[in-house]
């Protein structure tokens, strides 16, 4: 098994020519990639890191998170992205949990967490207030990303990563109300690439384009490591725009492009106009799937073919609505597999939880043992999701196990919420839920008991959790309770909250 490291610099020698990364018009060849990755990872190395050192990414999606990110790959440092969204509290919480060695931040998200609290190296992209430092065993020093970029030094002598170590670990949601990091190998990251491109065909001639965060599993594992797989090109937006998705991908020149449920509805619920079809699309993966009359509406409107996956942080390899066999849309397809035989891919039905076996399957949580024990029966990965299957061995969804609320793309657990909600002195206690969206997923609805003789209107919670929480986690949808059902052993009843 190849680690992440040679997969990267194997496509590179192949196709050094060619394209590797588009954002916003700017051009970089896979030669260009393989020089980046080379010198900044040497900069790392100079700095301090080794492997098996963390080292915390809060970038949004472009070209300076993804060579920081396979730069770290190259040297064996385990890359750990934090979403951009994150609140003060939570960014300082995610940085206690992780105990990153160093940190690549733009000064907006320095500035949410004191000096006391960051690692020891700081990576500033904006070079603001930077001087360079040459050990990571010095004082605390913040040096700038800009002279890491420009570095003309040499990768040699610095071992192959084992592709068995971990890799990346990547923040994921448990249904206990503390997310979860999930530490994934590189070898899983390789076998996904691979996987991806075969998946859906992809070749040499085609582009892919992503908006979502690179943070995810999708945008990291699917969309960039396939396309390496592929020797075909991507192209980075930083974020979704319903009114300037189109543009982006015609722009871009991308044939396949990656999104998610609520960013189709959302699309669909804008009228149709004539630069849907103004692009060079041929497939769009998404999940989850949107239902029959809609999935055919956006294909007849945009002209491209929509796939619909399942996979997990914890598991690349879930589901595929299959390219070549009749395909039903409202389901999520066939396992997946990977095109050599050799590596491991089973699916199993336990009580109605999908359940999964594979050699893309995480390492464990980071830190919690009594996680990572849980998350596994035999060696069978328990997803908490339902499905169905048909007499075809076609796999259909059929709800969440967990207590897992799903907003814009994002999971997040009712306890982080929660937990913030009852930091108010208005508060007494509180319940969120997930309600289903117009676009899909989920609304949060939170139900709050007041301490007695308080008084709170909605809007002021909402500016309180706004002040605490990520955007996708504040609670849209407000409800009043003189107190919240319970079970006899006294746990919220959350089936009982009126709907």
């Amino acid at each position: 098994m190849k680690s992440l490291r040679r997969f990267l610099d194997e496509a590179c020698a192949e196709v050094p020519d060619k394209t590797f990364l588009e954002e916003s018009g700017k051009l970089w060849t896979y030669d260009a990639c393989a020089r980046l990755t080379d010198a900044v990872a040497a900069e790392y190395r100079a700095l301090g890191l080794k492997a098996g050192d963390r080292l915390a990414l809060s970038l949004p999606t472009g070209s300076t998170h993804l060579f920081a990110w396979l730069a770290a790959a190259k040297l064996g440092v385990i890359a750990c992205p934090l979403h951009t969204e994150l609140a003060p509290r939570e960014l300082q919480r995610a940085l206690a949990h992780l105990q990153p060695h160093a940190w690549i931040a733009d000064a907006e998200r320095l500035s949410r967490v004191d000096k006391a609290c960051r690692p020891r190296l700081v990576i500033d992209v904006d070079d603001s207030n930077s001087h360079t430092t040459t050990n990571l065993t010095a004082a605390a020093a913040t040096v700038a990303w800009s002279d890491l970029a420009a570095s003309t030094r040499v990768l040699d002598g610095v071992d192959e990563p084992d592709p068995q170590h971990v890799s990346d670990i990547l923040t994921t949601s448990g249904t206990t109300g503390a997310p979860k990091s999930a530490q994934l190998s590189g070898r899983m990251a390789v076998l996904t690439g691979e996987a991806f491109a075969w998946w859906l065909k992809l070749t040499r001639d085609d582009r892919l384009f992503t908006c979502l965060p690179l943070s995810h599993i999708n945008a990291r594992y699917y969309s960039t490591l396939g396309a390496v797989a592929a020797r075909a090109s991507l192209s980075l937006a930083p974020k979704f725009s319903a009114s300037r998705f189109w543009t982006h991908v015609s722009e871009s020149g991308a044939t396949v492009c990656n999104a998610i449920g609520a960013m189709l509805k959302m699309l669909l619920e804008r009228p149709a106009t004539p630069q849907e079809r103004a692009h060079r699309l041929r497939l769009i993966y998404a999940a989850p799937a949107l239902g029959d009359p809609a999935h055919r509406e956006f294909e007849a409107r945009s002209g491209a073919r929509l796939v619909i996956g399942y996979g997990l942080t914890e598991s690349t390899f879930g589901f595929i609505q299959p390219l070549d066999e009749t395909r039903d849309v409202a389901s999520l397809g066939l396992p997946r597999r990977h095109p050599d035989p050799r590596w491991n891919a089973e699916v199993r039905l336990v009580d109605h939880e999908i359940q999964l076996k594979n050699d893309a399957t995480f390492e464990g949580y980071f830190n919690d043992p009594v996680a990572t024990r849980d998350a596994f029966d035999a060696g069978w990965l328990k997803t908490g999701d339902l499905a169905r299957c048909d007499s075809r061995g076609v796999y259909f969804f059929a709800g969440r196990k967990k207590l897992l609320i799903r907003r814009r793309g994002e999971n997040l657990t009712p306890g982080e919420v929660e937990a913030v909600l009852e930091l108010h002195p208005a508060v007494l206690e509180a319940a969120v839920i997930g309600v289903p969206s117009p676009l899909g997923e989920d609304d949060v609805r939170a139900y709050v008991v007041l301490a007695p003789g308080a008084a709170v209107s909605d809007t002021e919670l909402t500016a309180f959790c706004v002040e605490h929480l990520a955007g996708f986690k504040v609670p849209t949808q407000w409800r009043t309770l003189a107190s919240l059902p319970r079970t006899p052993t006294q746990r919220i009843a959350y089936h009982e909250l009126p709907r």
